[in-house]
């Protein structure tokens, strides 16, 4: 007899299911392909879980923010919201649920942050922004996004700019929401297919339909809908990381930016792409490829502009490193001087010492 914590069918294709990865994650895997490829989104699901981690301690160290970019942090929260919106509304598992709020959380100490070291802190103290002095919080805003882009328009055309810029972010959301989705069923797909067929044939054993719902217009054109967003958001995702590129190459400089949140992510995405490509269905189902290409060019694609960010790490951090070291000599007044004959004389405070 088949016991409730257990898969059904107990073997599948001569594969039997892997008990210990069911009693863990809840899903049935059968055979070491399906477990590679399961194992692979999980490791995926950790790398994402930490990839904040490291500039939050670099900012609170710091107490700076000055390396991110400001519609960087944007795309990342804007589509945290809408994939745990999606994970509401369209009844996902609650382990879904539950890592999309962690997401948002996590946004949201990035970005209180941010405006506490950016703006809130000089209100309550003796800094340079005297709390009556007009500076506000648009303008701050206006600063960051300006320092960013290095596009300051008109007033008369704020309103445009910021249509266009909210219409990117949420397409990019959106992809956001199905990749994520993607995560946990696509490397699981066999899983959710004796679901869904349970599900059915219990509906259709009660014999009552009116209990059975009406599909709403996105419940009927969700397939074609996702398609067109996948394509367009994988477009855009591809461009996300511009805004820090181009920061980081305006200052020349990486400094406050924490390479190993760009790590964590690129590992997240590499991962990803690994998990799908290790699923049996990917040698079995040239469906499953075809519908699985946007989200495996957007990973693809965003490693590339994630390598791009690591050259600008590995070209500019020395730099970084003398200015910091440099800063240091110059607070206590102190230098060394190199002479003529190879040696250094000291110079402190103006006084040459040999």
């Amino acid at each position: 007899m088949t016991s409730v914590t257990s898969c059904d069918p107990l073997i599948r294709d001569g594969e039997p299911y892997i008990r210990w990865i069911h009693i863990l994650f809840g899903a049935c895997v059968y055979g070491k392909q399906e477990m590679t490829s399961i194992l692979f989104g999980y490791l995926s699901i950790i790398c994402w879980l930490n990839a904040q981690f490291p500039q939050l301690l670099k900012n609170y160290r710091n107490k700076s923010v000055d390396g991110l970019s400001l519609p960087f942090m944007v795309n990342w929260l804007l589509g945290d919201i809408t994939n745990l919106l999606g994970c509401i509304l369209t009844n996902q598992l609650p382990f879904q649920t539950y890592l999309a709020t962690y997401f948002c959380i996590v946004d949201l100490a990035l970005f209180y942050q941010y405006f506490y070291y950016k703006w809130f802190r000089y209100l309550y103290s003796s800094g340079d922004i005297p709390v009556n002095s007009g500076y506000t919080l648009r303008d701050s805003l206006r600063d960051s996004l300006g320092d960013s882009l290095e596009l300051r328009p008109p007033p008369k055309r704020t309103n445009e700019t910021h249509q266009r810029v909210s219409t990117m972010v949420f397409a990019i959301l959106v992809f956001s929401f199905y990749s994520t989705s993607t995560i946990t069923s696509s490397i699981s797909t066999s899983h959710s297919t004796h679901l869904l067929e349970r599900t059915v044939n219990a509906v259709n054993e009660t014999d009552v339909d009116y209990i059975i719902p009406s599909k709403s217009f996105f419940e009927y054109h969700a397939e074609y809908i996702g398609r067109i967003f996948a394509w367009t958001c994988t477009v855009l995702y591809l461009t996300s990381r511009m805004p820090q590129i181009w920061k980081n190459y305006k200052r020349r400089s990486v400094e406050g930016l924490s390479i190993f949140m760009f790590a964590f992510a690129a590992l997240g995405n590499l991962t990803y792409t690994t998990s799908i490509f290790s699923n049996p269905l990917a040698n079995t189902n040239p469906t499953y490829l075809k519908e699985s290409f946007p989200y495996v060019l957007g990973s693809i694609g965003t490693l590339i502009f994630d390598l791009t960010i690591f050259l600008q790490w590995y070209y500019w951090k020395d730099r970084d490193n003398f200015e910091l070291i440099k800063e240091d000599v110059d607070s206590v007044g102190y230098s060394r001087l190199p002479l003529g004959d190879g040696g250094f004389r000291n110079s402190v405070d103006g006084n040459d010492e040999i």
